[in-house]
Formats: structure tokens, sequence, C-alpha cells
């Protein structure tokens, strides 16, 4: 006798968040994005973290990346 399973396992949804997260980086690609753009996008998308000391830490990276290239225009800094 087999089992039958109903909906999915824990490893398939990570799967699927996987895929949804690569289509979006995709579709944000597609849209003709440079360098400097993703660095902002990135820096955006860490300060939605829940984790403070994971924001802060990729935040300050992409901070230090950018030394001598940024606008305060855009960052208010």
């Amino acid at each position: 006798m087999t089992t039958k399973q109903f909906g999915t396992s824990d490893a398939e949804e990570e799967i699927k968040e996987k895929i949804k997260a690569r289509e979006i980086v995709q579709s944000v690609l597609d849209y003709g994005v440079n360098q400097n753009s993703i660095l902002q996008i990135i820096s955006l998308f860490a300060l939605e973290l829940e984790d403070n000391s994971l924001m802060r830490e990729i935040t300050g990276i992409i901070t230090r990346s950018r030394k001598g290239t940024k606008s305060s225009i855009i960052t208010g800094e």
C-alpha cells in the first residue's frame, strides 16, 4: 500500500520560493539596470530585513564599496 501525500513538503516550498526570487531578479535585470542600480536595489532590500544585524552588515558592505562614487542626491548623505 502506498501513502498519499497531500500538499507540498517544506523542501518543495523552499524550492518554489527560490524560483520566485530568481524570476524577480531576472525581471529586474531585463529592465536594464547598471551596477550602481543593482547596489541600490540590494541596499533597499536589505533595509526590509527583519534581522537588524544582517541588515547593518549588508548596508555597511555596500556603503564601503561605494566610497567615492555615491551620490548624495539619491542617498541623502
